[in-house]
């Protein structure tokens, strides 16, 4: 109240100054006193001194004006035209009504209460179409001057249409009428026939004016109208002189004030030592989601604030519109906006530090904040950015630390379910591009590449080869022949430089085949030899025959016996 009592104090002592009808003696002394109170009113101790001053110049303001309204109603004692009369009451109007507000300023000042706050009656029921159209009335007249000139260009074009229709209507009505003149020997009647058409023809005149200065106006307006380049420009320019400055300053205004409270919040999250500590827990996560929500409103009410401070009152009012259209669209989004708001808390479907299987491929749940950070740790680029609306169907799980994330790394050697012997180059969460040989590359989708269900050989593998002899060296079958072979076995594949990558050689009976003793061959090797694991098996198998030759074991083939019955007697 003190603050708004001084404002008027200035403001009184300002407009005393500035009125036109006052003496110049008048203006000089206000000037003076204006300059003084501006000078004494900042000053909590002289607020009584600036109050006598300022109540003086409203006085002497009044008299001044009082002075004036006699002289104006002697003035027009003498005056004898109406409009002379008319002029010097509208002036005499006019100084009353500087009198009635000099008074009521007079008034607030003496008393230090605000009249307007005084005589406030209590507010009738809010209604909320009057309101709406109050806040749209300057959107409107801002389109409505907007579109003046194509609304005027349609309007001369309607009613030159109509003209046109009027003159073409009369000129028939005036041959019906001077037809008639023609056919009638009735003077009283020719007389009438010719007193219409006089009519008749004075309309078409009439219309053929109007006809005559609307299409003026519409070639004028028409000839003005510009090239959508200058259009263009001419918009452009006067947008940003006014309401684009403006828009521009409050667009300018939200991004700063909504990303610096974004980068304090990030500042605050690495370098707090709070935040290492209860950074999981609900409350955190909480005041988290109310912090991301108050940046919003906080930049939101920033930006209305710079319309209101400028006085635009179009962008203000488009500004809350669009406001309240979210609002109102939002109730839509609310399911979804809860669901979201559960995850990021930590009290949804998904939960930080778990396991998800997101596109196919699992993903450990590294942060869960507004955007999600999901990673791979086999994958090379294996970390995903997410918005929360992309966890609402996902499920996770914690998961034991043995788990695997993916089933090869780089440089690893995979064998697929199609055969394929290859070294992995690359795995991404899109591709995985492996080197099979002869120089040439295969690139798998990923989720494709994990349908083939890849056997992992870079640490070990197995090579498994059945070899048969012939059922006449059953008296050594069991014993002689698996340890003949396992040490001939163990000397040839050292001979190949394979030895020492050999993990066991086991040599067992395996089964009385249809034709032959059969015997499993299993060799273990070491991952380092993974590139050769075809090869290995052929190895194997030479070897398994030049011992046959060395130890003069037959092996069996396919015999068929035919017998052949004589013919009867």
């Amino acid at each position: 109240m003190k603050l708004k009592t001084s404002l008027i104090i200035l403001l009184t002592v300002a407009g005393c100054f500035l009125c036109r009808n006052c003496h110049f003696a008048f203006g000089q002394t206000a000037n003076q006193e204006i300059e003084e109170t501006v000078e004494k009113a900042a000053p909590q101790d002289n607020k009584d001194a600036n109050a006598i001053t300022a109540l003086t110049s409203i006085s002497r303001a009044v008299a001044e004006l009082q002075g004036q309204i006699r002289s104006e109603k002697k003035r027009l004692q003498g005056v004898k035209t109406q409009d002379e009369r008319a002029e010097i009451n509208d002036e005499i109007d006019k100084l009353k009504e500087r009198i009635e507000s000099l008074k009521g300023n007079f008034e607030t000042i003496a008393t230090g209460i605000d009249r307007e706050t005084f005589d406030t009656r209590p507010q009738k029921r809010f209604d909320w179409k009057e309101e709406v159209q109050i806040l749209i009335g300057p959107i409107m007249n801002e389109l409505r001057s907007l579109t003046a000139r194509p609304r005027l260009i349609e309007n001369l074009r309607v009613q030159a249409a109509y003209y046109e229709k009027q003159i073409a209507l009369i000129k028939d009505a005036l041959e019906n009428v001077h037809a008639h003149i023609d056919q009638t020997r009735d003077e009283n009647l020719k007389s009438k026939l010719v007193d219409m058409e006089n009519t008749w023809f004075d309309k078409g005149k009439n219309a053929s004016s109007q006809l005559t200065v609307i299409n003026y106006q519409l070639s004028e307006i028409l000839r003005e109208r510009k090239t959508l380049l200058e259009s263009g420009q001419k918009i452009v320019r006067v947008f940003f002189k006014s309401r684009g400055r403006n828009f521009i300053l409050a667009v300018i205004v939200f991004l700063v004030v909504f990303f610096s409270l974004r980068y304090i919040h990030r500042y605050i999250y690495k370098t707090s030592p709070i935040h290492r500590t209860v950074a999981g827990s609900f409350y955190f996560r909480l005041a988290d989601v109310l912090y991301h929500v108050l940046t919003f409103v906080v930049a939101t009410v920033a930006l209305l604030l710079v319309l209101y401070v400028c006085g635009d009152w179009v962008l203000l009012g488009l500004a809350f519109v669009f406001i309240f259209g979210l609002i109102w669209t939002a109730k839509q989004t609310l399911p979804r906006f809860y669901d979201q708001c559960t995850i990021l808390l930590n009290l949804g479907t998904v939960k930080e530090h778990e396991r998800v299987i997101y596109n196919g491929l699992p993903w450990k749940v590294a942060s869960l904040q507004i955007s999600t950070y999901l990673v791979n740790p086999e994958l090379k680029g294996g970390t995903l950015r997410l918005p929360l609306r992309e966890l609402k169907d996902i499920r996770s799980r914690p998961y034991h630390p043995d788990e695997p994330w993916f089933p090869c790394k780089e440089n690893d050697w995979i064998i697929l379910a199609d055969g394929t012997l290859g070294r992995v180059i690359i795995q991404t969460p899109e591709v995985v591009q492996l080197a099979i040989g002869g120089g040439s590359c295969k690139t798998y989708p990923t989720t494709d590449f994990l349908t083939q269900n890849p056997l992992n050989i870079s640490k070990s593998f197995r090579i498994n080869v059945v070899f048969g002899i012939d059922y006449q060296y059953q008296n050594i079958a069991t014993r002689e022949v698996p340890d003949k072979l396992k040490e001939y076995l163990q000397t040839e594949l050292i001979n190949e430089g394979y030895g020492e990558h050999v993990i066991s050689l086991v040599v067992e009976f395996k089964e009385m085949g249809d034709s032959s003793i059969d015997y499993d061959i299993i060799v273990d090797f070491s991952g380092r030899v993974a590139k050769d694991y075809y090869k290995l098996s052929r190895v194997i198998q030479k070897i398994a025959m030049n011992a046959t030759n060395k130890y003069r074991w037959e092996i069996p083939y396919t015999t068929f016996t035919i017998n052949h019955s004589p013919p009867e007697a």
